[in-house]
This record gives C-alpha cells, structure tokens and sequence, in this order.
C-alpha cells in the first residue's frame, strides 16, 4: 500500500511540476549529453534494474517506482536522455551487459561484488547492509525515531528474528551458532512477530527493513550489524567514456542533494550505515 501511496505522490508532484511548466515560455529542447557508441540507442539511457525488490525497485498498478528507478530517472534527466528500465532480476547485470542490453545497471548491487560481476561502478548512492529493529508502542511510525541502543555483542539471552536464508540470518548463524535465530518466511512475517512480542529483536537489510517499518508503528531502527556495503550504479567494464559522465551526474547529484532527497523518499531518516567495521 506505502508504495502506492508514493507512487501517487510523486504523480501529484509531477502534475504540479508539468503545471507550472505549461505556463512558462517554450523551454529548449535538451540535448543528449552522450551518443552511441557510448550508449546502446541515440537518446535512450537503458537502466537495468531488479523489479522484484522493493523499496530499490518494484511495480505498482503497472507503474515501475523505488529508489534505483528514481536514481536512473535522475541520471538520465541529467544526460538529456529518455529512460527506459529493463528488468534483468537480482544477478542480470553481467548477462545484459554481455548481451547489450543495457548501458547502466542499478538493482542493489554491491561495490564490493563488482569483480565478481564483471563490472565498473561509477558511484555510489547508499551504504547497506544488516541492521536490527526493535518495537516501542510509544514511538512513532518512523524507522529510525529512536536512538540505536542494540549491542550486537549482547544479544545471548534475547530471542532474535531473521528472515530465513538472509545475510542477516546467516551472520546471526555464524556468530552465535545454530538455532540462535528464529526463522520466518520473510522480513515481514518477522516484523509482525516482533510487534506480537515473540521475539525481542529482528535483524534484516537495512534499508529493506527501513521501508517496511513505516508500514509497522512502533518498530524502529535499533542499530547496525556489522559492516555495509556501499550499493551504486554500475557500467561494463569497456565503457569508460559512459562511466565517466556517469560518475560526474552522480557527483553533482549527491553535491546538490539530490540523492539524499531520493533516499529519504523511500527509507525516511534512517542513519547512514558505515561501510566499515565498528571498532
């Protein structure tokens, strides 16, 4: 529903934004700030993104929305170019930058998986990675309303959520052994397990969690489970005229705030995770 809901904000914005252009003089026809052979189609930035994972991307009443369609609609603005998103599923990037499919791919992919995937990376956007959640009925509605008070050091004792087969599940797993963690179907089943008081904690992605906490008032952002990632865009590794202008859009995007305003549409204020171990 909470992605509906954005969707039919940003509608309203953009409505309002045509609105006010219509009353303007003619504005001038931008011009493609990149060609083939850097890209695959004159005019066209091809984005490929993984449509199965919200809050990064997912469809709507047929309408494709997240923050990797938000980022690659900003990106090709920025480049005088209409976007067009292509669905390549959570591990397509390398398959369609072998097959041109694409010019750029998002979909939540790590930096730090950029040698396995064959690629380059022209910038990041958001630091992820596991982070725990707990509930107080008193706070409100927003993810990280309150202060990080979780130890991950000092969870023997609490019973602790995860989704099934997760990083987070498998780090809780590895650190504190087998059946430390109770498992459920998915983020959500955990969550809905913590408000009913059968676990005291959950631990999951970050900024999945964050999303789907504004849906659950009361579960907040408690604090981060080791290092995150650093998630970006990434280019074919041959592709560095396209890499370099990309990387300069994200440059000026993040200076001008622009990347922090998409986050937030989509995540609320959730802290920004390190991409470094906590000492």
């Amino acid at each position: 529903m909470r992605l509906r809901r954005l969707l039919i904000l940003s509608v309203v914005v953009l409505a309002i934004a045509l609105a006010g252009c219509a009353k303007k003089a003619e504005e001038p026809v931008m011009e493609p700030k990149v060609t083939p052979p850097a890209i695959g189609e004159a005019g066209v930035l091809r984005a490929g993104v993984d449509l199965s994972y919200p809050p990064f991307a997912g469809v709507d009443g047929g309408v494709e929305a997240g923050i990797d369609v938000d980022i690659a609609a900003a990106i090709a603005e920025r480049l005088g170019l209409q976007l067009e998103l292509v669905d390549i599923g959570a591990d397509g990037a390398t398959a369609a930058f072998d097959a041109a499919e694409i010019d750029i791919a998002l979909g939540a992919l790590p930096i730090t998986d950029a040698v396995l995937a064959n690629v380059s990376f022209a910038g990041s956007y958001l630091v992820d990675g596991p982070a725990f959640f707990s509930f107080d009925a008193s706070a409100s509605a927003d993810a990280s309303a309150v202060a990080p008070t979780t130890d991950a050091a000092a969870l023997m004792g609490k019973r602790v959520g995860a989704q099934q087969s997760s990083a987070a599940f498998w780090k809780l797993d590895s650190e504190y052994g087998e059946g430390f963690t109770m498992a459920f179907p998915s983020l959500a089943d955990a969550f809905d397990a913590l408000v009913a008081g059968e676990v005291d904690l959950v631990a999951g992605d970050a900024a999945v969690g964050a999303y789907l906490a504004r849906d659950y008032p009361g579960i907040v952002y408690s604090g981060q489970y080791g290092a995150g990632s650093p998630v970006g865009v990434a280019i074919a590794k041959d592709a560095a005229e396209l890499e370099g202008v990309v990387r300069q859009t994200l440059d000026a995007l993040s200076a001008e705030g622009v990347l922090d305003t998409i986050v937030a549409k989509w995540l609320g204020s959730l802290p920004e995770l390190s991409a470094t171990p906590a000492e």
